[in-house]
């Protein structure tokens, strides 16, 4: 995993801790990590799914998310380094 990728998902992590328990779009989560939102769509897709809710708001065709509760960001943090591992071992 490069590095780069790490620090967005870091971010992305971070942004929505600090949006506690309220629902954010992706262009929110784009605007407020400054990332691109395809690049924070991607991320969230591959490598997030299992620390996230998503909930989709139908007529609009939007998708929200917040961190799973109980959710633990050393626990993300913990994810992401075992990943890193893996990496360079394959």
């Amino acid at each position: 995993m490069r590095k780069d990728t790490m620090e967005n998902i870091v971010t992305i992590v971070q942004c929505l801790k600090q949006a506690e328990e309220g629902w954010l779009w992706i262009r929110e989560i784009s605007r407020r990590c400054k990332l691109h939102h395809k690049t924070v769509s991607r991320l969230i897709d591959t490598q997030l799914t299992m620390f996230i809710e998503e909930q989709k708001v139908e007529p609009f065709n939007i998708r929200m998310f917040r961190l799973k509760p109980g959710t633990d960001i050393n626990g993300v943090f913990r994810y992401l380094s075992v990943m890193k591992k893996m990496d360079k071992i394959f």
